[in-house]
């Protein structure tokens, strides 16, 4: 069984941090449709206070200001992913059971931070995952580290206006990671994908996998859904 042990050692090429984060643009943001998109290194955060609140990242002053806080919040043993740190706060992307997502600041005082052991095999990535709109499904391509990537997204907006994506193809693992494309121009569609831990899958693609304002960026839950046969 091949396995992963994440350590919170600092990467070189990264910005030294609690997080091997990114810069985010402003640095107070913390949003969903840019989760994925501002750290290299994400990490599991399990709640320890008994309700933590989120703040938000509307003000200038957010999250530090008290005003920022709002009426959501998560419970003592909940799991978030955190993406990167700002200041004395976390921005954290919490899936609720039925599906629901919240994403937002979090005081870094009110999590911690286990070391994430997991299996990386096929086995892990082989199923469902799913994120909103979003299904992604991986099964065996019967070569040796070859999975098939098979995805479907859609956008919906004002009547039967509808977007669709795609992903269809086949790509490599190693160590957990992922590299999705469709070809090697800049216009075709291109995603990343990690394993954060054997239920959360991190994807961030290159806006080209669909119509417009169709993304699978996102943090996937895996469903208990078999996984798919190979072709």
């Amino acid at each position: 069984m091949k396995s992963l042990i994440f350590s919170f050692a600092f990467t070189l090429y990264f910005v030294t941090s609690a997080f091997g984060q990114l810069a985010g643009s402003p640095e107070n943001w913390c949003r969903e449709g840019l989760f994925t998109r501002e750290s290299e290194d994400f990490k599991v955060a399990v709640v320890k206070s008994k309700r933590a609140k989120f703040y938000s990242d509307d003000k200038a002053d957010c999250p530090n200001s008290a005003s920022c806080k709002t009426s959501a919040y998560v419970v003592a043993g909940d799991t978030v992913v955190a993406n990167r740190a700002f200041g004395s706060y976390t921005c954290g992307w919490f899936t609720s059971a039925k599906g629901g997502v919240k994403v937002g600041w979090l005081r870094t005082a009110d999590l911690e931070f286990p070391a994430s052991v997991y299996d990386a095999s096929e086995k892990t990535w082989t199923g469902e995952w799913k994120y909103a709109t979003s299904t992604i499904n991986f099964s065996l391509s019967g070569a040796k580290d070859i999975l098939n990537v098979k995805g479907d997204s859609y956008w919906q907006g004002l009547g039967d206006n509808v977007h669709i994506g795609e992903l269809d193809g086949r790509a490599s693992h190693q160590n957990g990671s992922l590299k999705y494309s469709d070809g090697d121009s800049e216009y075709d569609c291109k995603a990343s994908m990690r394993l954060i831990t054997e239920k959360y899958l991190m994807v961030a693609d290159n806006g080209n996998c669909g119509g417009m304002n169709v993304s699978f960026s996102g943090i996937y839950r895996k469903t208990a859904s078999k996984a798919a046969k190979p072709k």
